[in-house]
């Protein structure tokens, strides 16, 4: 593990490890111990896939705390936090599994044709590689609540984008290099379109806005057309 400061109102901790489902956990673990800390000179907290942007007040630490050097201070107190989950052997957190209906293909994922193309792959072939494996949400970003979903099965990565851009409604399933995401608002994208889901991963009405959230594990079910309640985004 890394730590750094960025600027002289920020810290990173970069875990230095390839993205994998024990190190966003890691990360979610120091997340949620320094919210449970409630430091006031805290103002906001960024993870990303393998690091995290922890922004500080100085001037408030140093006026209000007497804490001479702000960075020193981070650095010490995440270290702190660091070694004391090295003593946790379960470090619980407040992850869920989510299952999310997919119907692949036609209408629904216009990519995704001339992907089986690429990948030399019947419909059927693709659709049991890419809904059997596990997921994990390893970032949020792009959009509010929108997942980047990491564990794609590496037959299925793919190192292009889609010819043009396009309208990809809320609800389509995305691949995007080696991860997927579920578009959560109405965008304009090059991203390749596998297929669709019913499920509603933001709504601003609902008291947590998002369906999905950072270490949460996920799997895809197809689902036939006529099963699936559709047009839930329409």
């Amino acid at each position: 593990m890394k730590i750094y400061s960025q600027g002289d109102q920020a810290i990173i901790i970069d875990i230095e490890q390839e993205v994998a489902e024990d190190v966003t956990k890691n990360l979610i673990a120091v997340r949620t111990h320094l919210l449970n800390k409630d430091l006031p000179f805290i103002t906001d907290i960024v993870p990303t896939e393998s690091s995290m942007m922890i922004c500080y007040d100085a001037r408030d630490m140093i006026k209000h705390y007497n804490i001479s050097s702000p960075f020193q201070y981070m650095k010490a107190l995440v270290n702190s936090i660091q070694t004391e989950l090295e003593h946790i052997e379960n470090k619980q957190t407040a992850c869920h599994f989510h299952n999310i209906p997919v119907v692949y293909g036609d209408q629904f994922g216009p990519d995704l044709e001339a992907l089986l193309k690429y990948y030399r792959l019947s419909k059927e072939e693709f659709i049991q590689l890419h809904s059997k494996s596990h997921y994990f949400v390893s970032m949020m970003g792009y959009s509010p609540g929108f997942p980047y979903l990491t564990g794609m099965n590496e037959k299925l990565y793919v190192n292009h984008t889609s010819q043009k851009k396009k309208r990809v409604p809320a609800g389509s399933v995305i691949i995007e290099g080696k991860k997927c995401g579920i578009v959560t608002t109405d965008t304009y994208n090059d991203w390749l379109v596998i297929g669709y889901t019913p499920i509603k991963l933001f709504s601003p009405e609902r008291d947590h806005f998002n369906l999905l959230k950072l270490g949460d594990n996920v799997l895809f079910h197809p689902k036939n057309p006529n099963d699936a309640e559709l047009g839930d985004f329409k």
